[in-house]
């Protein structure tokens, strides 16, 4: 049996046309530059065929060997600086500004996959279960989904009534305001990346398609624009981005799925907006619920709704009102005129609902793009020989002294050993600009008054040989056996026992065995600076501990942890059937995880914020598979109300949080005492932002240290109580007379007469 490119699935050695699909294995013509059809990516994932290409991402049919799925294979090659030559895995980047370009976008393309991953089953949001870097470039790999795309049921005459559109949309918004909360926006939502699985499902496909060419210099800029779904923003390289983006691109999802016809232009509703209301058009729409709609559809950010969180409200409140738009009609600097020429241009094509490729527009002319400012390229993933060459390079180029040092951390990966995992200076970093007076330089860098940069930039590497206590204890066995590549079903390797009485979970960790030496589980967690040296003998050894099982799994959130009842655990008979071992709760078990804090006005101790499998799906903790469980809990909460800044910064140093902004209540930021000495009016807790722009930013319900050095990735934002300022004295001075006039006859002065300076 052969596995057929085309649909991945059994098709007998002989056939070279697949029964299933149709597909004809010695007629297939691809492009040269497309990997060939059974390459194997990632050690597991085999290729297939073509599915689509935006100039940008190659998206393949795939199949997961190990698990037995298909999935989605989305290679990282942009057109504007890269290749492949016919029968080559390596993709080939060109040389000068498109190597820069296309790493800065490799690593958006990749962190972004790698953040997408950890939100786990978020609703209509297709998964993503891997990331790839391989062959000079990266790869996603996401959830497959049968079925139709929203555009394909459209195109078929289908209508929804308001109530199925808002159903439909709300499901998308409630995955969109998770992802929203790790800084990720979309920006190409329209139907034909929404999907409809045959048993109703709804999944927003196609993270990462179109954004990963804008550099972090902007000199050149290629995005895609879907006619009618697309926001004003989006137009312009300096267009500000962010979940409103998102919003508008949904309200025209809706729009159109409710009246049929895609919304008007936003280029061309700047100008003239002529969009009608869906009950002009004879939708029967509730009112709040148009009025939620048309305030996700305004032109301009500031006029529209500003989250999926927000619009996912709005569309099932009672009483929403429309957000009055101003009049813009002579401000053109909100607007840049090259906006009246792209419409002409638009105005020309010819498919309906396609996709517009954009190249080099800014709101300035294209000559003030040009720059000989310098960035700092990406190391992290390649090989140290690699590194220092693309570093000596740079030297070369600009008669500069920096050096790599290793910071002597190291970061285990079986696969990546030698390969730099972090690099001191973010890729796309400003090094140089001679634009500028004054140089803001990187930690680690000097510059000489002829300009000459000296200094070190600091890596990590990955190591396939030293495993430090510090990056295993904690793991239960099955998770460190999935860090170290060994096969989870029983073997000598990986090692069950079963214990006396009921003290640990199935795949607690009772110890590891390397080299004659034996490491528990709580010497792992004693000595967190020592070392283990891999090698392929290492045995994990874990405790067969009755488990938690569930045909259906319970919908926990909202609810508080200690007013669970226990839950059933069983233990195995045989290999295949398991048996009821009583109940246990499931607080203090290693399903739930207490490390989440609050604000005291977001949740409370206890209270379950998440859990990372869906209610209603099975789910066996003696094999967890792709997705472990984890019932996320507040364990602790802060609380602002009648303390100064400094007494909360003091609660909030005290468990390792380190990163706070102070503004006052009239407006005027800073971090001085004397802020601190206020009163607090408001406390908002988020995400670090490199731009500082924290009153836009979206506020997290609950959040997590990932760690004792990570402290700074989560940000308070504290507005405090500014006294009023003093009121002017009145002036009561006489005021001068312009004319002399003569004296009054002199009255009796009374006996409390007081004298005014």
């Amino acid at each position: 049996m052969k596995l057929c490119m085309g649909c991945m699935n059994e098709i007998e050695d002989h056939l070279s046309t697949c029964p299933y699909c149709g597909f004809n294995e010695l007629t297939l013509r691809q492009e040269s530059y497309y990997l060939d059809p059974g390459t194997v990516v990632g050690g597991k994932y085999i290729v297939g065929r073509v599915l689509n290409y935006g100039g940008h991402t190659v998206s393949y049919l795939g199949m997961d060997a190990e698990s037995s799925r298909k999935v989605i294979v989305k290679e990282y090659l942009p057109s504007d600086f890269s290749t492949r030559s016919e029968g080559e895995k390596d993709v080939t980047i060109y040389s000068g500004d498109g190597q820069v370009q296309f790493e800065q976008g490799l690593t958006n393309f990749l962190n972004e996959a790698n953040r997408i991953q950890h939100l786990q089953n978020a609703p209509g949001i297709a998964r993503v279960y891997d990331c790839v870097a391989e062959n000079e470039t990266g790869y996603v790999i996401s959830e497959y989904v049968e079925g139709k795309t929203l555009k394909e049921i459209l195109d078929g005459g289908k209508k929804y009534t308001a109530e199925e559109a808002a159903a439909f949309t709300g499901k998308i918004l409630q995955g969109l305001a998770g992802v929203h909360q790790m800084d990720i926006v979309h920006c190409d939502i329209s139907p034909e990346t929404i999907m409809v699985t045959d048993r109703g499902d709804i999944k927003l496909m196609d993270f990462g398609a179109t954004r990963y060419v804008t550099t972090a210099n902007s000199k050149s800029l290629s995005i895609i624009l879907k006619r009618g779904y697309a926001p004003e923003e989006q137009y312009r390289s300096k267009g500000k981005r962010g979940p409103w983006t998102d919003v508008y691109a949904m309200g025209a999802v809706m729009y159109r799925m409710m009246t049929g016809t895609v919304p008007q232009e936003s280029v061309e509703r700047a100008l003239s907006d002529d969009l009608k209301e869906p009950s002009k058009m004879g939708v029967a729409i509730p009112k709040n619920m148009e009025n939620a709609l048309m305030n996700a559809l305004n032109v301009y950010q500031d006029e529209r709704t500003p989250s999926a969180e927000v619009f996912l409200k709005e569309l099932n409140s009672d009483n929403v009102k429309r957000i009055k738009v101003k009049q813009r009609k002579n401000k053109t600097g909100k607007f840049p005129l090259w906006a009246k020429g792209l419409v002409a241009v638009l105005a020309c094509a010819v498919a309906a609902g396609g996709a517009y490729v954009i190249h080099n527009m800014s709101g300035n002319n294209a000559e003030s793009l040009k720059s000989e400012a310098v960035f700092m390229p990406q190391i992290a993933g390649k090989p140290l020989e690699e590194a220092q060459g693309i570093m000596d390079e740079l030297n070369k180029k600009y008669g500069w002294e920096i050096q790599l040092t290793e910071s002597g951390n190291t970061v285990f990966d079986m696969e990546m050993g030698g390969k730099i995992y972090s690099q001191g200076i973010e890729p796309g970093a400003e090094l140089y600009d001679p634009a500028k007076a004054e140089q803001e330089l990187a930690e680690g860098l000097q510059i000489d008054s002829e300009g000459k940069i000296t200094g070190t930039v600091s890596y990590a590497l990955y190591s396939n040989e030293k495993l430090r206590f510090s990056e295993i204890s904690g793991l239960n066995a099955y998770a460190l056996a999935q860090k170290l590549g060994i096969a989870t079903e029983e073997s000598t390797q990986f090692h069950g026992e079963k214990e006396e009485g009921d003290r640990h979970d199935y795949f607690d960790l009772k110890s590891i065995e390397v080299a004659g030496e034996s490491y528990t589980a709580e010497k792992l967690k004693e000595n967190q600076d020592e070392e283990i040296k891999y090698s392929e003998d290492i045995k994990i050894n874990y405790y067969a501990s009755p488990f938690f099982y569930w045909k259906k799994l319970p919908d926990f959130v909202g609810k508080n942890i200690d007013a669970l009842e226990e839950q059933n655990v069983y233990e195995y008979k045989n290999e295949k059937d398991r048996q009821k071992a009583g109940t246990k709760p499931l607080k203090g078990s290693n399903l739930v995880k207490d490390s989440y804090y609050a604000m005291s006005s977001k949740g409370s101790v206890g209270q379950i914020v998440e859990q990372t499998v869906a209610a209603g799906e099975k789910y066996d903790a003696s094999y967890p598979g792709d997705t472990p469980l984890e019932i996320r809990v507040i364990g602790k909460t802060f609380d602002y109300q009648g303390k100064t800044g400094q007494e909360f910064i003091d609660e909030i140093t005290a468990e390792g949080f380190g990163m706070a902004v102070f503004i006052g209540s009239r407006g005027k930021s800073g971090d001085g005492n004397w802020y601190k000495s206020l009163p607090i009016m408001s406390v908002k807790v988020c995400e670090t932002r490199l731009d500082g722009d924290y009153e836009n930013a979206d506020e997290l319900l609950y959040f997590k240290k990932e760690n004792e050095n990570n402290e700074q990735s989560i940000c308070f934002y504290i507005t405090v109580k500014e006294p009023e300022p003093p009121k002017p004295k009145p002036d009561i001075s006489p005021s001068p007379s312009p004319t002399p006039t003569p004296a009054p006859s002199p009255l009796p002065e009374p006996a409390d007469s007081r004298t005014f300076n």
